[in-house]
């Protein structure tokens, strides 16, 4: 019995152990694998960084991400209308200077507006064809006092334009025109003188930007360059053209005088150099302010008058603003600028104009 007993007690111990043993093992937390960052939280988030990045790009894959974020650039920016027409207002205030032996006449005092109406067609994406047509009509004082209602047609211009890129955003435009010599107005009777003079305040009140409009016996050829910069909001532009107006006809009845010599020139010639800047502040409705100036340099006059008296000829050089702002609405493009001269003789003879344009897509 003893035996007995002794074998259950040494029994019930082993199995004890054993139960004790079994449960401890069951209890045991399991312990995740560490690694070189564990338990280092910040240690980990670098780590987790360095597996997102991804890794450095090559000098070519930099080069295609810049040409595909220019694409989407270019993508966002509107395309150029196919075709287009316009019409636009220009209403003069003032006088036009005239040659003569003291270099200050200048034609009676003038209210005018000449309407002018055209549009373009892109043949080709970089080749362009375009035509206007401006007309004038306005009361003039003359110089007996009398106020006189006066219209006169101005030149038609065909017009042409080839833009060369040179990156996404910029493009140089060389342009061309030929205008048809039908403007209105001579130097051999009143009439015809009144629509001469007419043509001459249109010319002064657009700040002598487009001589190739109002040069009554010319033939008018143009050729200019230009730069045009777009991108997001900005526009930058600048252009220089060179105008020759052939003459055609046309005569001046008393040309000698005690003063000095009247003169019909063959060939007239201005320089017309411009540059601008327009920026859209708001997106919808679509709004711009822009502001243009060029420097006009009438090298020859279709009419200049030679002193014998020795006085000094009057400044060939006139410096002009255009503050505009305008909207798109659509396919509808309004605008509204005012033209006003900086010294030289427009601003002598104070005449500045009013623009009112309108350009339709289509």
């Amino acid at each position: 019995m003893r035996t007995s007993l002794r074998v259950a007690i040494i029994l019930v111990i082993f199995s004890g152990h054993a139960l004790a043993a079994k449960g401890g093992k069951k209890a045991a937390p399991k312990k995740p694998v560490e690694t070189m960052d564990a338990g280092d939280p910040a240690a980990q988030e670098l780590s987790e960084k360095k597996a997102a990045a991804p890794k450095p790009e090559t000098e070519e894959e930099q080069r295609e991400q810049e040409v595909r974020v220019d694409a989407a650039e270019v993508a966002k920016t509107r395309a150029r209308d196919k075709v287009g027409v316009f019409g636009n207002v220009l209403v003069g205030f003032g006088k036009a200077p005239i040659p003569d032996p003291t270099a200050q006449d200048t034609t009676g005092k003038t209210t005018s507006f000449t309407f002018m109406a055209g549009g373009h067609y892109d043949v080709s994406p970089a080749f362009t064809l375009g035509v206007r047509i401006p007309w004038t009509v306005g009361s003039q004082t003359q110089r007996d006092g009398l106020s006189t209602t006066v219209s006169a047609l101005g030149t038609p211009e065909l017009m042409g334009e080839y833009r060369v890129g040179l990156s996404p955003f910029s493009r140089l435009p060389i342009f061309f025109g030929l205008g048809i010599p039908l403007a209105q107005g001579n130097y051999d009777t009143v009439k015809s003188l009144r629509q001469t003079y007419l043509n001459d305040v249109a010319d002064a009140a657009s700040g002598y930007r487009d001589p190739e409009l109002f040069g009554p016996k010319r033939l008018p050829i143009i050729i200019g360059v230009g730069i045009d910069y777009d991108r997001k909001a900005i526009n930058l532009h600048a252009a220089t053209k060179f105008v020759a107006g052939v003459k055609v006809g046309g005569t001046i009845p008393d040309p000698v005088t005690t003063a000095g010599t009247y003169k019909l020139k063959s060939v007239s010639f201005r320089n017309v150099t411009s540059a601008g800047v327009a920026y859209q502040f708001l997106d919808k409705p679509k709004l711009y302010g822009a502001l243009d100036s060029w420097l006009a340099y009438s090298a020859i006059n279709p009419d200049e008058f030679e002193s014998n008296r020795g006085a000094s000829s009057p400044t060939r050089f006139q410096v002009v603003f255009e503050p505009r702002v305008g909207a798109r609405f659509g396919k509808i493009s309004p605008s509204i600028g005012y033209i006003f001269p900086i010294g030289g003789r427009l601003a002598d003879s104070s005449i500045s104009g009013l623009e009112l344009h309108c350009d339709v897509a289509f």
